[in-house]
C-alpha cells in the first residue's frame, strides 16, 4: 500500500476507529465548510440489515449500463481501503484519497469527526472531483443518523430489516425499521425489499412525504418458464436469466435494485442493462467459493442471525462429508443467536481471535459454541490453516462471522496464489 495512504489511515485509526457516535451535526457542518453539502451529483442511498452490498452493486451496474458515470461508497473493506471508494468501476487511487483526506483535515478545523464521518466526507470529495453523475451510497449503520444520510437522495432503498446493532438502533424490528426509514425524503421514493415491513417504516415514510414502493405490491420477481426470472415493476416487466451470484435472496436484492434504478431513470432500464448487471455482479466474501489445498472453502461475512439463517439454508451439508466453521465476530453482535442458526450445520468449530478493538474474545465465543479451549486460535489465518489441514477431500470449510475474519482469509488466499505455493 502507498506509504502516504498508510500514514493517513494510521492517523484515522488513532481517532478511535471502533467509536460509533451517531449524529449528523458534525458531518453537515464540515460538509458546508468544505463546500461538499451540495456536491453536484445525484444520489441513491441504500440501507438494510442484509443485502445492501449486492443491491448497491446491481444499481451501480444498471446505471452504468444506462449511460451514467457512477461513484460507489461502501464499507467496510476486505483487504484495501481503496475498495470503499469506486469511480466508474475503478477503486480510488492512493493519491486521490490522500488529497481528499488533506482537504477534509483542513476543512474540519476543530470539529471532531469519527473515522466513518471523515472517510465519508473524503468519498464525497473524490466523487465531486471526478465529476460523476450519480453516487450510490451504502449506509454504514441504521440510516437516520448515519453519515451518508447527511446528503439527500433522489431514491432510497431498504433491502431488509433484521435484528442487528441493537446497542444503537434498538432491540426490536419496529425500532430498527424507524432508524432505517430515516433515509426517506420528501417527494422521493423509498424502495423496500422487506416483506414483513414494520409499521414504523410506513409511519416515517408518510411523515417525511416519501413515496413508499413495496415488494410484492409495486414490484416483484418470480420464477418464469425455462428457469427465467419475471420482474414486474413500476414501468413494466422484464424476463431475465438468473443472476451469476449465488444465494436464494439474490433475486429479491436484484429486484430492489432494478426498481430503484427505474425510479431514478424515470423509465424501465433496458433488458440488456439489467441482464448485464445480473451477469456481471459477484461480490467478494458473499457465498464465495474456492478450492484451497484440495479442500472446498466457502467465504461469507454472515454476522447477524438473519444472515446466518440464510447461510444455513444455502449450505448443502448432505453434499459434504464434514462441514467445519472458522468463526469470529464483534462484541456488539448477538453471537448466541448467530450460532443458534448454525449449530446444527457444523461438525467442528475453529474459533479465532480477531485483531480489532471491538472483537469478541475467543474464549467467550467458544463458550457460546460449546467448544473447548483447543478450538481457539490466536489468529484468523492459524484457524483457517488448521481447519484446512484437518480436513479431507469431500469436506467443506466455511469462513464466516465478520469482514475482519473473511478479509484476512481473502488476502491470504491471494498471497498464496501469487506466490505459487
Amino acid at each position: 500500500m502507498d506509504k502516504q495512504l498508510q500514514a493517513w489511515l494510521r492517523k484515522l485509526e488513532a481517532m478511535q476507529p471502533d467509536r460509533i457516535e451517531l449524529g449528523l451535526d458534525r458531518i453537515k457542518t464540515v460538509a458546508r465548510a468544505a463546500g461538499l453539502d451540495r456536491p453536484g451529483f445525484r444520489i441513491v442511498t441504500v440501507a438494510g440489515t442484509n443485502g445492501k452490498g449486492s443491491t448497491v452493486a446491481y444499481i451501480d451496474s444498471v446505471l452504468r449500463r444506462s449511460g451514467f458515470v457512477t461513484g460507489v461508497y461502501t464499507s467496510p473493506h476486505f483487504i484495501d481501503f481503496t475498495e470503499r471508494v469506486v469511480v466508474d468501476t475503478r477503486q480510488a487511487s492512493a493519491s486521490h484519497l490522500c488529497e481528499a483526506f488533506d482537504f477534509i483535515e483542513l476543512s474540519r478545523e476543530q470539529i471532531d469527526l469519527t473515522y466513518f464521518e471523515f472517510t465519508t466526507l473524503a468519498a464525497i470529495y473524490c466523487f465531486a472531483k471526478a465529476g460523476i453523475d450519480v453516487a450510490i451510497l451504502e449506509v454504514g449503520l441504521g440510516g437516520r443518523l448515519d453519515a451518508v444520510n447527511a446528503w439527500d437522495s433522489e431514491v432510497a432503498c431498504i433491502s431488509s430489516i433484521g435484528i442487528d446493532h441493537t446497542d444503537w438502533l434498538g432491540d426490536d424490528r419496529e425500532s430498527i425499521g424507524r432508524e432505517k426509514a430515516g433515509v426517506a425524503r420528501s417527494g422521493c421514493s423509498l424502495v423496500c425489499g422487506e416483506r414483513n415491513l414494520p409499521a414504523s417504516v410506513t409511519a416515517v415514510a408518510t411523515e417525511a412525504g416519501a413515496e413508499l414502493v413495496l415488494v410484492d405490491e409495486h414490484f416483484s420477481v418470480t420464477s418464469a418458464d425455462n428457469n427465467r426470472w419475471h420482474y414486474q415493476g413500476p414501468y413494466g416487466e422484464l424476463f431475465l436469466q438468473p443472476a451469476r451470484m449465488a444465494g436464494r435472496w439474490v433475486p429479491d436484492n436484484a429486484a430492489v435494485a432494478v426498481c430503484a434504478s427505474s425510479l431514478f431513470l424515470g423509465r424501465q432500464p433496458s433488458a440488456e442493462a439489467v441482464q448485464g448487471a445480473l451477469d456481471e455482479v459477484v461480490l467478494a466474501g458473499r457465498m464465495q467459493q474456492f478450492r484451497y489445498r484440495g479442500i472446498d472453502v466457502l467465504l461469507d461475512v454472515a454476522h447477524n442471525p438473519a444472515a446466518a439463517a440464510m447461510l444455513a439454508s444455502y449450505l448443502d451439508i448432505e453434499a459434504h462429508n464434514r462441514v467445519v466453521a472458522v468463526f469470529g465476530c464483534m462484541q456488539d453482535k448477538d453471537a448466541a443467536a448467530v450460532l443458534a442458526e448454525l449449530k446444527s450445520v457444523f461438525d467442528n468449530w475453529y474459533i479465532t481471535e480477531i485483531d480489532y478493538p471491538r472483537a469478541m474474545p475467543g474464549a467467550r465465543l467458544a463458550e457460546i459454541a460449546g467448544a473447548d479451549d483447543s478450538a481457539i486460535f490466536g489468529s484468523v489465518i492459524s484457524a483457517f490453516e488448521a481447519a484446512v489441514a484437518q480436513s479431507r477431500a469431500g469436506d467443506l470449510v466455511v469462513v464466516l462471522g465478520s469482514f475482519h475474519v473473511v478479509g484476512p482469509v481473502l488476502q491470504h488466499l491471494r498471497e498464496v496464489n501469487e506466490s505459487g505455493q
